[in-house]
């Protein structure tokens, strides 16, 4: 029995020696914060998430404008076209095409501009709706297409797609600056 109670001993005494080592030592005082500290704490931590959402949306903006940009050329050319003298379906295929395959692109870019906008609950929920209004657009040009209708009827679907896809981009120029 004695070699036991040595043993135990020798268990705790290397118990103790190890939760010094670990700073589990005692800490004086209350174990409560000053309530200047706590609201301390709390400001800073506000405007550290006040920061990263700005950062966040800084950041998705860029990247969203990037492919936006890209995206608004080939829709202009489209346009463009459309208000030539002797447009056609025949003659507005090259371009309705890059057009159809520039908001492919766009649209694939952004799931990645949505994830990095999370931080930021406007920009992120503006973005979005840009991508649903979009895709929209995308579909709409492509059944307008294959419905290739004449005069008013030309651009049924991808006009008021068109349309809400500018009020979407306009909703993200606004919170993008």
């Amino acid at each position: 029995m004695r070699g036991r109670n040595g043993r135990m001993a020798a268990v705790l005494a290397a118990g103790g020696a190890i939760a010094a080592v670990a700073g589990c030592a005692p800490v004086q005082g209350s174990g409560s914060a000053a309530p200047s500290d706590v609201t301390h704490y709390q400001s800073a931590v506000s405007s550290s998430r006040a920061a990263e959402a700005a950062a966040a949306a800084k950041s998705a903006c860029a990247s969203w404008r990037s492919g936006y940009e890209v995206r608004r050329v080939a829709t202009r050319a489209m346009v463009d076209y459309t208000h030539t003298p002797d447009a056609n379906w025949d003659g507005i295929v090259p371009t309705l095409n890059g057009n159809v395959a520039a908001v492919t692109t766009e649209s694939g870019k952004l799931p990645a501009v949505i994830a990095t906008a999370q931080p930021s609950p406007n920009v992120h929920t503006l973005l979005i709706d840009y991508k649903t209004k979009l895709d929209a657009y995308g579909s709409a040009l492509k059944a307008d297409q294959a419905a290739r209708g004449e005069g008013e009827r030309s651009w049924v679907k991808a006009e008021p797609a068109e349309r809400a896809l500018l009020n979407a981009e306009d909703a993200l120029e606004g919170a993008c600056g």
